[in-house]
């Protein structure tokens, strides 16, 4: 399977609601185009045709670590903050219409006197016709959408308090953590529904970070910032936490990787770009985003080549009347190539930029006018979403 064709399917939601509503014809396409190839299998050489190899050893040696931490302590505690969710959505076959179950995964990490929140994430809620949560496959209750986000897949749900606590099962709010903290290499474990089949617990550790993943969705694509972690990502696990070994909350188990040759590839979002969004969604129901006010266009290499321009970036067009770049000074034909030290070389850059930032932010713009390299500094406005 080529590359092309493994980052178009790239990165499938793990909830199976995802996949509602596709209908025969979809399936067979994803028969006939998606499902990973056979291996080659390949013969192990004889030793005359062995190369002969020259091993180093490392001189320092490493000893077992007889104290690792143990997530035996943490589990339980974790746990209890997770919950299994259960939708029912529309579907469309050439049978006619008609409705499927889903599955995903969330935890509870606010509350107030009527209800108890759930993060989770935006498509495993997205056009659902019901939402039934329940704790580690205890009778499930019903759900209400609080908000949600398109743009960064998040999403809050709430259940009665009184209803939650009728269930007479054990529950907590989950302590979130600070994903800025992380390490590759930290340990951490996934909580989730996975495969609809009730909550387990994967272990794995931080394999990278700060990783840009395009992701499909219903309405568009999605470029999202994420962790990506080896603990074993199963569909299901959508919406559930990703937890250190304090128990705390550090990112959400969103997206994993699928290919014939590749293992261990799962990402969620880190917990630190996601807790502002959760505290708007339960203000507001919706998300307030960073607002610059320009319409611009990309600089690629061939644009600054064609008319010598200094460098590649976004070149400013229009500029919006009474916005923070009309009060900063920005102009028509700024090129701008750096956000706050981050490097600008595309629309998409500048975009994910003002996704990590915040409203009344202060940030400062590198940019270069008639050759001339200049610093603006701009106070960010508001929009919702």
């Amino acid at each position: 399977m080529n590359t092309k064709k493994i980052i178009l399917i790239l990165i499938s939601f793990c909830i199976g609601g995802a996949t509602l509503g596709l209908g025969l014809g979809a399936g067979y396409a994803l028969t006939q185009h998606f499902l990973p190839e056979p291996q080659a299998i390949v013969e192990a050489p004889s030793p005359a045709e062995t190369a002969i190899t020259t091993v180093h050893v490392n001189p320092l040696v490493v000893p077992i670590d007889p104290q690792e931490p143990s997530f035996v302590e943490v589990i339980p505690r974790a746990k209890a903050a997770v919950v299994s969710i259960n939708v029912t959505a529309p579907t469309v076959s050439i049978f006619g219409r008609g409705e499927a179950p889903g599955s995903g995964s969330g935890f509870i990490f606010a509350e107030d006197e009527e209800f108890y929140f759930i993060a989770t994430n935006n498509h495993v809620i997205e056009n659902t016709i019901s939402i039934r949560v329940s704790l580690d496959d205890i009778e499930d209750i019903p759900a209400v959408v609080v908000g949600y986000d398109t743009d960064s897949d998040v999403a809050v749900i709430a259940v009665l308090r009184e209803e939650l606590e009728k269930l007479e099962a054990p529950f907590a709010i989950a302590p979130l953590g600070d994903s800025d903290l992380l390490r590759m290499g930290d340990a951490v474990i996934a909580i989730g529904n996975a495969m609809g089949e009730g909550q387990t617990v994967t272990r794995g550790i931080i394999s990278a970070l700060s990783l840009n993943i395009p992701i499909p969705s219903n309405r568009n694509r999605l470029n999202l910032d994420v962790l990506q972690t080896d603990a074993a990502v199963n569909r299901g696990n959508s919406g559930g936490p990703l937890v250190n070994q304090n128990g705390e909350v550090v990112g959400i188990v969103t997206a994993k990787l699928i290919g014939a040759d590749i293992e261990g590839m799962g990402y969620a979002l880190p917990i630190n770009n996601v807790r502002p969004l959760l505290e708007d969604i339960l203000e507001t129901g919706n998300i307030r985003r960073a607002y610059l006010g320009i319409n611009a266009e990309d600089v690629t290499e061939w644009i600054r080549n064609l008319f010598n321009l200094p460098s590649t970036g976004v070149l400013v067009g229009d500029v919006e009347s009474d916005s923070p770049a009309e009060e900063s000074g920005l102009q028509r034909g700024d090129l701008i190539v750096e956000f706050d030290e981050k490097r600008i070389e595309s629309i998409a850059d500048l975009q994910q930029a003002l996704e990590n930032a915040r409203p009344a932010d202060e940030v400062v713009l590198v940019i270069y006018r008639d050759g001339e390299r200049i610093e603006i500094s701009i106070v960010l406005g508001s929009r919702l979403n």
